[in-house]
């Protein structure tokens, strides 16, 4: 259409021309609507800005909340999460079980040294429970960043393999080796199904793992060397922590007058 067709069109004439209505409409039903199989987290208010004003125009710049709002949870929350979520050496119940490990450290050395303070003992004997805060202390906070203490110390450098691995056997190696492209391209289409994974078969084999396994599963080597040298840095960091901590209490705990019940 020439430039004077254009200007010799009416209002309503001019907002019927469109271009890629077909693919914005596919946009919204995908991402924007209420509802949709990967529908965005957006606000009330960006939802109701986009929706009215893709259904004036199909320029980029409608979608400009919906732009902002994605790219903020992308950059705070999303990135950080899979950040935490990746310097991680073991799967939750491992890291649950060393963090219980590390409260239990904590709550024996206060027993001991309680018992050391009420009783006739030397002031010498409270200090060996600087053991049990520095080494309790040091786990949960390791804990607190994703990390085991005792798997780093005892296999440094490796990690639990993933439940989504767990389960990858040669047949099912051999299916995805032998998958068409255009399978191959499906599983990673933008307007495709959700997200979701709650139905993978990996997920229902992983639940009916017992704990035990689940806490002692299998391991693989760390071969990201930035990976590592995080995990050094969460290690020294919970040792400086653990450190500090232990001898505050240590001091405090020698510094009492023995109690002589026993």
């Amino acid at each position: 259409m020439s430039k004077k067709e254009e200007e010799n069109l009416t209002p309503s004439q001019t907002v019927t021309i469109q271009p890629f209505r077909q693919e914005i409409d596919r946009i919204v039903s995908t991402y924007i609507m209420v509802g949709a199989p990967r529908q965005l987290n957006l606000s009330d208010r960006d939802r109701k800005l986009v929706m009215h004003a893709l259904s004036d125009t199909t320029h980029p710049s409608a979608l400009r909340p919906a732009f902002k709002a994605a790219d903020y949870t992308l950059r705070v929350q999303s990135h950080p999460n899979f950040i935490r979520w990746s310097t991680c050496n073991g799967c939750p119940p491992r890291i649950s079980f060393a963090r219980t490990l590390g409260w239990a450290g904590v709550l024996g050395a206060f027993l001991a040294a309680i018992l050391a303070t009420l009783s006739s003992a030397s002031r010498g004997w409270r200090a060996f429970a600087a053991i049990g805060w520095v080494l309790g202390i040091q786990a949960v906070v390791a804990s607190h960043r994703g990390m085991c203490i005792c798997m780093y110390t005892f296999s440094r450098y490796r990690y639990h393999i993933r439940p989504w691995e767990l389960f990858v056997d040669a047949e099912d190696a051999e299916g995805v080796a032998g998958a068409s492209l255009e399978a191959r391209k499906e599983s990673f289409d933008s307007f495709g199904s959700s997200n979701s994974f709650e139905q993978a078969p990996w997920v229902v084999k992983y639940k009916e793992r017992n704990l035990w396994r689940k806490i002692f599963d299998r391991e693989a080597p760390i071969e990201e060397p930035i990976l590592r040298a995080i995990h050094d840095t969460i290690f020294l960091q919970a040792l400086v922590v653990g450190v500090l901590s232990g001898a505050a209490l240590t001091v405090l705990f020698v510094l009492l007058p023995a109690g002589n019940f026993f």
